[in-house]
């Protein structure tokens, strides 16, 4: 008993190992869009393909980065950011799929006093890729024809060989080579046989 109990105090005691890397890096962008022509926001240059086909779906003219934060998330690990009008955004990668897509939950928390959640919803965003989620105002106050609230999440890295259920690096394993059967031995005298 006593050999356990110290045992246990010595693991207490030990100090932590080397941090292991995140498997997952998200950043999050909080964008307005307009439908009045402007400038173009040079700090959206990474997703301005994504935001050009959206604004063909969409009719969006112009694009102005209002924040923007990276996370780097273990799986089921939460980054939250602020948003414009007393908002919140909480992501969670929950895993990465066969196909290579990273699976993340969104959670939209609405203004405060109340805080509470105005949208849950999950989707997969292919590695590099981003997916946006939009169709609030800016300003909750704002008329109606005032700027639109998108939010670009972009999953930028995700570790070669990382196990999105599990969260370990995959190690290569070589099959075992299959075992031959030989033929039984041949005695030194045969004896025949009448």
């Amino acid at each position: 008993m006593s050999v356990v109990f110290l045992a246990v105090l010595l693991a207490a005691g030990a100090e932590p190992g080397p941090e292991e890397p995140s498997p997952v890096r998200i950043t999050v962008r909080a964008i307005a869009a307009s439908k009045s022509a402007g400038a173009a926001d040079s700090r959206l240059a990474p997703v301005a393909r994504d935001l050009a086909n959206f604004g063909n779906d969409f009719r969006f003219q112009s694009y102005r980065l209002v924040s923007e934060e990276s996370f780097e998330l273990v799986w089921n690990g939460s980054g939250e950011m602020e948003l414009p009008g007393s908002r919140s955004v909480r992501l969670t990668p929950k895993h990465m799929g066969p196909d290579g897509r990273v699976k993340v939950h969104l959670e939209l928390f609405g203004e405060h006093p109340e805080h509470r959640s105005s949208l849950l919803t999950d989707f997969s965003v292919p590695r590099g890729g981003t997916i946006l989620v939009g169709g609030l105002r800016v300003d909750p106050k704002a008329a109606p024809e005032g700027d639109v609230l998108l939010i670009a999440v972009t999953t930028e890295r995700v570790p070669a060989g990382v196990d999105g259920q599990r969260g370990e690096v995959r190690a290569t394993v070589r099959p075992r080579p299959e075992l031959q059967l030989l033929p039984p031995p041949i005695p030194d005298n045969p004896v025949p046989r009448r």
